[in-house]
């Protein structure tokens, strides 16, 4: 199974495409060989007992033939993955006694795509590339912190820059066309923009240390808006109001990430016709149905759809072991 290996940073993601393989793909096993560095084959029992200095070469069902670079006994030297039934490399990762030092990945036409180098312990840079080969963007990360970028046209001009963990970064596709633009500051974002083909705002959001805090916006292609939500610490916590065709149709609120409070539909933006209450993420409380005729209601305790006497009982207990719980603490004290 082919999936892409997301690295994230400040709120971005830096995207190496390649074949990664793990315990939940059905790629298997075809055939292996262990080849000595002085080029002669060595059989894999031998391999393994010597830690012999050389590559195992591996052909997967798939298609893809990793070759991988040991010396005594960890990966040492690059280990290529290629292109399904095919001789081009895809990626290669370089390592140095079995740590990952830097990883590339290529096109079809054996081109830079993108670029991650580990700097220091602590300090690495992500490079990516258009089609063509000039320069997309240069990025240096110390930890999760972006200290600096510098971000280019397809004309190979530099667009925008980070410096000293503040600045504009731009993400564009490799045909150049633009895809988001961010508000850098002590290297996190703390405000993000994405955009359409056609250029139109499609999200603005904003960051604090890389986690969604404050309003995040939606809009349609055309410019209308879809979604008005209010977040805290990466979590939905708030209002929440989605829109169609321009018109609101549902309210919720949320506390941590959870239902809590009440559900509102609309029709035609205006005209309510149904409100659910929840509780931590379950219908607790009265839902209520409004038709141009009726009104029609239900109850829920915990996720249980009881009667109103019911309800009312469960409450009443509810609140008494609350008083209870009350009391003691005060005689605690």
């Amino acid at each position: 199974m082919k999936r892409h290996l997301f690295i994230l940073m400040s709120g971005t993601a830096f995207i190496l495409s390649g074949c990664v393989h793990d315990n939940n793909d059905k790629t298997s096993v075809i055939s292996k060989r262990y080849i000595h560095k002085y080029n002669y084959p060595v059989p894999q029992e031998e391999w393994q007992k010597h830690n012999y200095p050389g590559q195992v070469i591996t052909n997967l069902s798939d298609g893809v033939t990793v070759t991988a670079t040991y010396e005594n006994g960890k990966l040492h030297g690059p280990t290529t993955y290629t292109f399904a039934h095919s001789q081009s490399i895809e990626k290669c990762i370089v390592y140095n006694q079995g740590q990952k030092v830097k990883e590339t990945s290529y096109n079809s036409n054996s081109m830079p795509l993108q670029e991650w180098i580990q700097l220091s312990p602590q300090r690495y840079s992500l490079t990516s590339w258009y089609v063509e080969g000039c320069p997309m963007m240069v990025e240096e990360y110390a930890g999760n912190e972006l200290i600096e970028g510098q971000y280019f046209t397809a004309l190979n001009e530099i667009e925008t820059r980070v410096e000293k963990g503040d600045g504009i970064r731009i993400s564009r596709d490799q045909t150049g066309t633009l895809l988001s633009k961010e508000v850098i500051e002590d290297g996190y974002t703390v405000k993000k923009e994405t955009y359409y083909p056609n250029g139109a705002p499609e999200s603005i959001a904003y960051y604090a240390l890389g986690k969604l805090n404050g309003n995040k916006q939606k809009f349609t292609a055309n410019g209308e808006p879809l979604a008005l939500e209010e977040w805290v610490n990466g979590q939905l916590h708030g209002k929440a109001t989605y829109f169609r065709s321009g018109n609101r149709y549902l309210e919720i609120s949320y506390l941590s990430n959870q239902k809590n409070g009440t559900e509102r539909h609309y029709t035609d933006g205006d005209l309510l016709t149904q409100e659910i209450h929840w509780e931590n993420d379950l219908k607790h409380g009265s839902t209520i149905y409004y038709t141009d005729s009726d009104i029609q209601q239900q109850w829920f305790y915990a996720g249980q759809l009881v009667s109103k006497n019911k309800f009312d009982l469960y409450n009443q207990k509810d609140q008494m072991a609350a008083d209870i719980s009350d009391d003691i603490k005060i005689h605690i004290r």
